[in-house]
């Protein structure tokens, strides 16, 4: 492998939270040498290989790894991302926040989606929805600016439009509406600050991943399609770590589990705050 004309292109993935960079330094540096092409090292825990290179013979990208889009906003806000970083999240957070539990309108859908009405894989399957901070605009939209987001649905055959859009829609709400197989992607009604805004104010190069064992073949499918229709943003693209083109038999949704590739991480990873915006910004 190591010998071929195109050696593999490795990104470490670091676990240890007590190792020293300049021992990280001469693994990277002896794996070099025997003929590897180390691409980066990555890590959760972005302070032990931030600036690593300066322990490396030669410079090694660094990689922040983060379970949310949430995770992203909150490093951005405390410090732990800098202007220019390499960043990797659970691309299952573009479909599922963490619900505001003070939300006395979701807790009684929640409770009748539940509990009370019967379960339809299909149907299911057929209201998978991005949120609304994953919508990225038309054209560029600063940081500060307040982006309203409809409902979207499915395409009208005769408008081309979205389910209860008008026909000044486009001129009301500065988004793009992916048409993917005759068919618009479908995004959650929102406002506010989007994954986009991030990206763009602190010159991120962004990267999405899953869990292979937790998601199932539409989701993955609306992902991948996304992604390859945003490369401006997501510029690093999917890391897939399974066969290409192929998920987990048997992977459906359930009454009380989703398959949206987050697994439990979306337990741990923070909330996106549509109501925060990149710092220094003033919205009017």
């Amino acid at each position: 492998i190591m010998n071929c004309e195109a050696p593999l292109g490795l990104v470490l993935d670091l676990k240890s939270r007590h190792v020293s960079k300049r021992i990280w330094a001469l693994i990277v540096d002896a794996l070099r040498e025997a003929g590897a092409r180390v691409e980066g090292v990555a890590s959760f825990c972005t302070q032990e290989i931030r600036d690593i290179s300066q322990f490396c013979s030669a410079p090694v990208k660094n990689i922040g790894f983060y379970h949310t889009a949430g995770d992203i906003q909150k490093a951005c806000h405390d410090g732990s991302i800098k202007r220019g970083d390499r960043v990797f999240f659970n691309g299952g957070s573009l479909f599922w926040n963490l619900p505001d539990l003070r939300d006395i309108r979701y807790l009684a859908s929640m409770l009748a989606t539940t509990l009370c009405s019967s379960f339809d894989v299909r149907k299911t399957k057929r209201d998978y929805k991005f949120e609304s901070y994953a919508r990225v605009a038309r054209h560029h939209v600063s940081d500060g600016e307040l982006v309203g987001i409809p409902e979207s649905g499915a395409a009208s055959e005769d408008s081309g439009g979205s389910k209860g859009s008008t026909s000044n829609a486009d001129e009301d709400y500065p988004i793009q509406r992916k048409r993917i197989k005759e068919k618009l992607l479908k995004f959650r009604e929102g406002y506010g600050s989007t994954i986009e805004q991030y990206k763009d104010h602190f010159e991120l190069s962004i990267g999405l991943y899953v869990q292979e064992f937790a998601i199932d073949e539409k989701y993955i499918d609306l992902l991948v399609k996304f992604v390859n229709e945003n490369p401006r943003v997501f510029n690093l693209g999917l890391g897939w770590g399974g066969i290409n083109g192929v998920t987990v038999r048997g992977i459906q949704p359930g009454r009380f589990t989703a398959t949206d590739g987050l697994w439990n991480q979306r337990y741990t990873g923070h909330r996106w705050d549509t109501d925060t915006f990149p710092p220094g910004n003033v919205i009017n």
